[in-house]
């Protein structure tokens, strides 16, 4: 299979949002669990869900995504312009 063969889609608030990736469907709907919508609007909302999942990716080890997910939301002003590496070094010491 292609990458390009497969794609998720999510519908929310009347838009349809396509993702590359199940885990960044999923890391998305965490997202609007934890208010960042509410909070934040869309684009913080695909921010997030971008930087969760490219640390996701960079990570050399078995990721708790949901765990990550949760984490990068509850801690979004103080790491969302951190690197990967910083976000994850943060995570893994918490």
């Amino acid at each position: 299979m292609c990458e390009n063969d497969f794609k998720v889609s999510v519908w929310f608030h009347g838009e349809a949002y396509s993702f590359k990736y199940g885990s960044e469907a999923y890391i998305f709907h965490t997202g609007i669990y934890n208010d960042l919508y509410d909070r934040y609007g869309i684009h913080e909302l695909l921010r997030f869900t971008f930087l969760v999942h490219q640390c996701y990716l960079d990570d050399d080890g078995p990721t708790p995504l949901g765990a990550l997910a949760d984490f990068v939301a509850e801690h979004w002003n103080e790491v969302k312009e951190s690197n990967t590496h910083e976000i994850l070094t943060k995570f893994y010491e918490h």
